[in-house]
């Protein structure tokens, strides 16, 4: 390959997010302006996670749509396979849940901690058929979010020594582009499991660090650094571009069944899609057990 076709190839991928970035930033200033000159409550900016989450539900309502319209891999019809009781993770104001069959779904929770997303998801639910099975939830993807939200909904018991979970409540975990924002991944992830039932399955689409070891590129690893100095997570409601979701999940408990294949694994923002079973087995406790220690 020459250098010409080299860069006519690689370049377009390489700088991509930039578009992405930019329009995060616009829909930041946005939010600022609209809060002093529309909400009339400048205070308001001295919480800035609060006007980075206005500004990231600004951004995706405008632009979540479009954004969803093409998933790498088999996403869709791993989501379109789902069935029985269903923790969803971020599902953002529902655009993926099209994706599922209804028919298949005993109860769909989703697990959303943007307020102004809210009533796209509820409207989209009802539209792609879900009504009384579907559970709306204010909340993110960390345990002491999660935990205590679905308590309130009913689907969970509380231990009265501090609030660790009854194990195995859900026959699918979906996590689509969202293991990359949520705080302190590798304990949220370990909590998701421990929420699947044994034999339960993981199903998995997430953007993660380039592996330019093997089948990445050096470069394009070099320009997650860059784009995240430039602010990526800021702007973009916490997205990490340098997270090892993939080994994280590997880590977080004993599976029956690992199939995680990398997409675009050249590019700034390669993703690992597949699904995971989780383990049939007693050793679960002890593994768990001897991770802590």
């Amino acid at each position: 390959m020459t250098a010409s076709q080299w860069i006519g190839e690689r370049c377009p991928t390489l700088v991509r997010p930039s578009i992405l970035l930019v329009i995060s930033a616009y829909h930041f200033i946005m939010t600022i302006l609209e809060i002093i000159f529309l909400e009339w409550r400048p205070f308001k900016l001295f919480n800035l996670t609060r006007v980075r989450f206005q500004s990231f539900a600004r951004l995706w309502k405008t632009n979540g749509e479009l954004m969803s319209a093409e998933m790498p891999g088999p996403t869709f019809e791993l989501l379109y396979r789902c069935q029985g009781v269903i923790l969803d993770i971020g599902p953002g104001s529902g655009e993926m849940l099209g994706r599922f069959n209804p028919d298949m779904i005993k109860a769909l929770y989703g697990a959303e901690p943007a307020a102004g997303l809210h009533p796209g998801l509820i409207r989209n639910a009802e539209k792609r058929g879900f009504k009384d099975n579907f559970h709306p939830m204010l909340c993110g993807a960390e345990p002491e979010s999660l935990i205590p939200a679905l308590h309130k909904s009913g689907i969970l018991q509380v231990s009265e020594k501090g609030g660790s979970a009854e194990d195995g409540i859900f026959d699918e975990i979906c996590c689509t582009r969202v293991l990359c924002g949520v705080p302190h991944p590798e304990q949220t992830i370990k909590s998701l499991y421990s929420l699947l039932k044994p034999g339960g399955r993981m199903v998995i689409c997430e953007h993660v660090a380039n592996p330019w070891r093997t089948e990445g590129m050096m470069l394009a690893r070099l320009m997650q650094v860059v784009y995240t100095l430039l602010g990526w997570p800021f702007f973009m409601g916490g997205c990490e571009l340098q997270r090892h979701t993939l080994d994280y999940l590997r880590d977080a408990g004993l599976w029956d069944k690992f199939e995680l294949k990398y997409y675009g694994p050249r590019d700034v923002i390669p993703f690992v899609v597949g699904e995971l079973i989780k383990k049939h087995s007693s050793m679960d406790k002890s593994y768990a057990e001897a991770v802590k220690e």
